[in-house]
């Protein structure tokens, strides 16, 4: 949701947790961008599920990814009952993040013997058919005892001392779960989740692997096993198994795991005190290629599906408020391989990379009200707030109360801070060339959420009130050009994508300075995506108030810019925006009204508004003048 206070986004990824836009100011708090994502923030919905097959007696093996699985069961037959399964698995993505915190849907795949695959072509996507079939036959090891394949077997199997009887249950538990919500609730009730938290830590590598693949199935969706995983002290026990195994299947599994566990609240601030640091470490630097380090990253490089769980459990945790945001600001490393990771896959040409896409959103979250949660020591070299070097401005802007005063010129600017070549954990944050590490996926991406939360990255970087938030907008429009980028997104159909890009514009107009390049490059484009009413389904409220509000602030400064909008043909929206509040006040009459109001104030004009038909009372009337009015009370 968004935070009232400030002008910053921040993401979360809630599961069904929708975009809140508490205030058309310029703040961005993404809240829980996908978890396997907005929030930031930019959380998202999925938690992950695999699906692992049954196997033998004698030999299972688990198998994790993150597609979800479509299964057809047909008959089962073990022993006296025999059982055959077949499904048909079909590879998707999973799914994409939301403004919610996200849960990753997976599934599992298990090489295992008697098993044929075959590849087939099916309009450009690839389906893998695997059959695994079981008859009375069994391994050595399993003769005689044949187990029956029921939930409260297989968890009573788990702690036999046969381990391949343990894989078989867990492997059983793993599918069962994917393939009916029921047996998560039965799982629990059996006191299942315990006892696969104790097979963690057997020192048994497919054993582990369906052990982890089966709780993270059984987390997917449902809370109170995502409770019971903590209460039991699952959490220690995942991140230590994280750490220890070397098989990568593993840990993906126990990533996906993690990032299911993030997309609820409640767990938020435990997996950031106890998990954060450690998945770092242990996942997020070494498949970054940020450095060396002396992690084993041989196998982990060439496996993107582990760095993306482990950058969507992150996404979740940056939504967790102040003192999360501070956490990950200051976990070590962080920064670092996510800048790193993003602008590889920026020189790849790859910007629509998945992973790239919860980097941005972490970025994009633990950057919301940075000017003003950082210690002063990251700005000693700096000089002093913008508000102390420049006075307000007395005119109203568009919604006095709740913008800031556009400041006036000044011939003291304060200088940009000096470019590091090498800027080091937060310094990233407000370096110029994280400015245009998002201003090029700005322009390559065409995931809406990776544009998104670039945008929204800059528009919480030029949303303070600080010689920090003045110093990125005049990065982004006279040193990068980045204006060009920008104004394209206005006429995206994404409305999460215009909305940010309007607001983003909004925050730079506060800056006389800007409204040069502002109204030769994106004026006409502001006008055109002015809705005729303000009950324009296709154009959100909130953009119609920045637009308003960057229009305003443009005229105020040139009476050019007003000159511009009526050759546009623009008034004649303006007018019907201001003249919908007749009725009921609504922000976007409010700014409409003010927007005419400050157009009337250029007398120059008054002939040429005269000769394409408009008389001062479409600027003065009653519901301009209550707007004005309620402005100054």
């Amino acid at each position: 949701m968004y935070n009232t206070s400030g002008r910053g986004r921040y993401y979360s990824n809630r599961r069904q947790q929708v975009w809140n836009q508490g205030r058309s100011d310029d703040a961005v708090f993404l809240d829980n961008l996908p978890s396997s994502p907005n929030t930031i923030q930019f959380q998202r919905p999925g938690t992950s599920q695999s699906l692992t097959n049954i196997l033998d007696a004698g030999r299972s093996a688990a198998a994790m990814g993150q597609t979800q699985v479509q299964m057809q069961n047909r008959n089962l037959s073990m022993g006296r009952e025999s059982q055959k399964y077949s499904w048909h698995h079909m590879a998707r993505a999973s799914q994409p993040p939301s403004v919610c915190s996200v849960q990753i849907d997976g599934n599992s795949r298990q090489s295992m013997r008697g098993m044929t695959v075959a590849v087939l072509s099916n309009g450009g996507a690839t389906e893998r058919q695997t059959q695994a079939s079981f008859s009375g036959a069994q391994t050595e090891a399993a003769k005689g005892e044949a187990i029956e394949r029921t939930l409260d077997k297989a968890i009573s199997y788990l702690t036999t001392s046969n381990s391949e009887w343990q894989v078989t249950a867990a492997t059983f538990i793993q599918h069962q779960c994917f393939v009916n919500v029921d047996s998560k609730r039965m799982v629990y009730f059996m006191h299942g989740i315990p006892k696969l938290i104790k097979a963690l830590e057997i020192d048994n590598v497919e054993l582990q692997r369906a052990a982890s693949g089966a709780l993270r199935n059984i987390v997917f969706e449902d809370s109170d096993n995502k409770m019971e995983v903590k209460d039991q002290n699952g959490i220690p026990v995942v991140l230590r198994l994280l750490k220890q195994t070397r098989d990568v299947e593993t840990k993906k599994q126990l990533t996906g795991l993690l990032w299911n566990l993030s997309s609820i609240d409640s767990l938020k601030d435990i997996l950031i005190r106890e998990a954060l640091q450690p998945v770092t470490d242990t996942v997020v630097v070494p498949c970054s290629g940020w450095s060396d380090g002396d992690y084993p990253k041989g196998d982990l490089l060439s496996d993107p599906d582990l760095f993306y769980n482990a950058t969507g459990c992150l996404r979740n945790m940056s939504s967790a408020g102040l003192e999360g945001r501070r956490a990950m600001r200051e976990c070590e490393s962080l920064i670092d391989s996510l800048v790193h990771y993003v602008r590889g896959t920026i020189a790849d040409y790859k910007a629509d990379d998945k992973a790239t896409e919860n980097c941005v959103c972490i970025l994009h979250n633990v950057s919301y009200q940075l000017e003003s949660e950082l210690p002063g020591r990251y700005f000693k070299d700096l000089s002093s707030s913008r508000r102390d070097l420049f006075p307000q401005d007395k005119t109203p802007g568009c919604f006095a109360t709740q913008s800031r005063k556009i400041k006036q010129k000044d011939d003291h600017r304060v200088p940009f801070p000096e470019e590091k070549s090498n800027p080091h954990g937060v310094e990233w944050l407000w370096s110029p060339i994280i400015v245009r590490m998002y201003l090029s996926l700005i322009a390559k991406s065409t995931r809406s959420y990776t544009q998104e939360a670039s945008m929204g990255a800059l528009q919480n970087l030029t949303a303070g009130n600080g010689v920090i938030s003045f110093s990125i907008a005049q990065t982004i429009v006279q040193r990068e050009n980045g204006l060009q980028h920008i104004r394209r997104m206005l006429h995206l159909s994404e409305p999460g994508v215009k909305k940010t890009a309007s607001s983003l514009l909004r925050n730079m107009s506060r800056y006389p300075e800007l409204h040069k390049q502002m109204a030769n490059q994106v004026l006409p484009d502001l006008v055109s995506v002015l809705p005729n009413t303000a009950q324009d389904p296709q154009v959100p409220a909130e953009m119609t108030v920045s637009v308003c509000s960057i229009l305003n602030n443009l005229v105020q400064s040139d009476s050019q810019n007003a000159r511009t909008i009526l050759n546009n043909e623009g008034l004649r929206k303006i007018i019907n925006i201001s003249t919908n509040d007749s009725n009921v006040p609504t922000k976007a009459g409010q700014s409409a009204s003010i927007l005419l109001h400050t157009m009337w104030k250029h007398s120059e004009l008054h002939s040429a508004y005269k000769k394409a038909g408009y008389k001062k009372g479409a600027f003065i009337n009653s519901i301009t003048m209550r707007v004005i009015q309620s402005q100054k009370d």
